[in-house]
């Protein structure tokens, strides 16, 4: 974003610092401000009273928190020095836009935060940066997990949950160092990097998604290979083969590059190891496994612990995650969480993971709408030759009624309650397979992915 000759010998000491938007990346970032003296303002949206919790108040004097659309806000933004943005604002808000001063002070975000404390007091670690459309939790956990069980130490974080502030609080506060860090990246994280650099970019897939932010997919794109923003000849690509927009992008970057066989992963390195006890489902996970081993020979983990970690690694919470012990349902049902699927292409990858399990497949759409490449259209022949019956929820749920009537078999039950009643209303005995993969965000009807998976599956357990 915005560059300037922001001096660092104090690094934010006493410095005047917008955070704008209060997320979880948002307070992790206030909490490290603080914890380097700056002088912190606040401003999310909503009323001040909703969000200024006990925990914001205790960094910030409330007189100093604002909603976005205070008109007593103007008089302090001309003092601001430096804006850490969340992931969820776009930097051509309204606020920052219209507002000449914002376009001569830096604009980061937490990530850039966090790297430049790092930087500056000589703690970076060698980085990983995990992007793409699909895969990236899952991708991430399980490197994460596959360098620990080779006895390093690693910081897992970034857009998996936990923010890069809180590894540079930790380093501040001198506890041990990591030996790596790997971070999960969003495209919106992506967004606001100036100094950031990663030593390991990994680039997993690309499709069409985050519509309300971006017109086409090359907006999308260029978001996305901002991941080896300052990258070097000695820096390290991963990246697939069959995605012609990224081939074209990596055909220009530095660093040392291995292209994965996307189509045909055993031409990967995995037909080194042993892969009877792997337990994630589809092709997906078994190419995802390709850029993890290719990833690991870089970093040089020992094969024993590679292995180890292929036997042991279950999968991650909400991404096609089978949910054991449902309860009330006349006819035999299995039952899968993908909540974590905010998009077609994570829905189709879903619903291919089921191939060759027993049963008629029951699957559940719909979510809040994105404005670009919400219809079901494209997508409709692979589904309905794989689909028994649809359920359609959320805010969305009246749209795609609109493109399947008369054509599949469907029922809009707009919640999560009145699909499992109609699914447990059925008397038929023989097995099923109900399949929550979304395909679409969920701020419609809750706070976040985890918490309508979390939901789907108490509501499976507890009828």
């Amino acid at each position: 974003m915005n560059k300037t000759n922001f001096d660092l010998n104090n690094f934010v000491n006493n410095k005047k610092v917008l955070v704008f938007g209060l997320g979880v990346s948002g307070l992790s970032a206030i909490r490290f401000l603080s914890s380097q003296k700056a002088q912190i303002w606040a401003v999310n949206s909503g009323s001040v009273e909703s969000w200024a919790t006990q925990e914001v108040l205790q960094y910030i004097n409330k007189s100093q928190c604002f909603s976005e659309n205070d008109p007593l806000l103007n008089s302090v933004l001309n003092e601001i020095e430096l804006v850490i943005l969340s992931p969820g604002i776009p930097g051509d808000h309204p606020l920052l836009k219209d507002n000449p001063h914002f376009h001569s002070i830096p604009i980061w975000g937490e990530l850039e935060l966090a790297y430049r404390y790092l930087e500056i007091t000589n703690q970076l670690k060698p980085i990983i940066g995990i992007t793409g459309t699909n895969g990236k939790t899952t991708t991430t956990t399980f490197l994460g997990e596959m360098i620990e069980a080779s006895g390093k130490k690693v910081f897992v974080g970034g857009n998996i949950g936990v923010p890069f502030c809180d590894y540079a609080m930790e380093v501040y506060n001198l506890k041990p160092a990591s030996d790596f860090i790997l971070l999960e990246l969003s495209s919106f994280q992506l967004e606001s990097l100036e100094h950031f650099h990663v030593d390991i970019a990994i680039i997993l897939n690309l499709y069409q998604n985050h519509g309300e932010r971006y017109e086409n997919i090359e907006d999308y794109a260029r978001s996305k290979f901002n991941i080896t923003n300052r990258f070097t000849d000695r820096d390290v690509l991963i990246y697939p083969e069959n995605f012609p927009l990224i081939a074209v992008w990596a055909s220009t970057q530095e660093g040392i590059k291995f292209c994965v066989h996307t189509d045909h992963p055993t031409k990967n390195p995995m037909t080194d190891f042993d892969l009877t006890k792997f337990k994630l489902p589809g092709i997906h996970n078994l190419v995802n496994l390709n850029f993890i081993l290719i990833a690991a020979g870089v970093l040089k983990l020992p094969k024993s612990a590679i292995q180890y970690s292929i036997d042991q690694f279950a999968g991650v919470h909400h991404r096609i995650e089978y949910v054991s012990d449902v309860s009330g349902f006349a006819k035999s049902l299995i039952a899968y969480n993908d909540a974590k699927s905010t998009n077609w292409d994570a829905t189709i990858t879903a619903v291919k993971a089921m191939e060759g399990l027993k049963g008629q497949l029951f699957l559940i759409i719909g979510g809040k709408k994105r404005g670009h490449g919400d219809s079901i259209i494209p997508y409709l022949d692979f589904l309905k030759e794989r689909v028994h019956s649809f359920y359609l929820i959320g805010e969305m749920a009246q749209e795609i009624e609109a493109e399947l009537k008369g054509i599949v078999d469907y029922k809009k039950t707009i919640t999560l309650e009145e699909t499992l009643k109609d699914m447990r209303s059925h008397a038929s005995t023989e097995q099923a397979i109900l399949l929550f993969s979304p395909g679409f965000p969920s701020f419609d009807q809750f706070k976040n992915y985890a918490h309508r998976g979390e939901h789907f599956m108490n509501l499976l357990r507890n009828p």
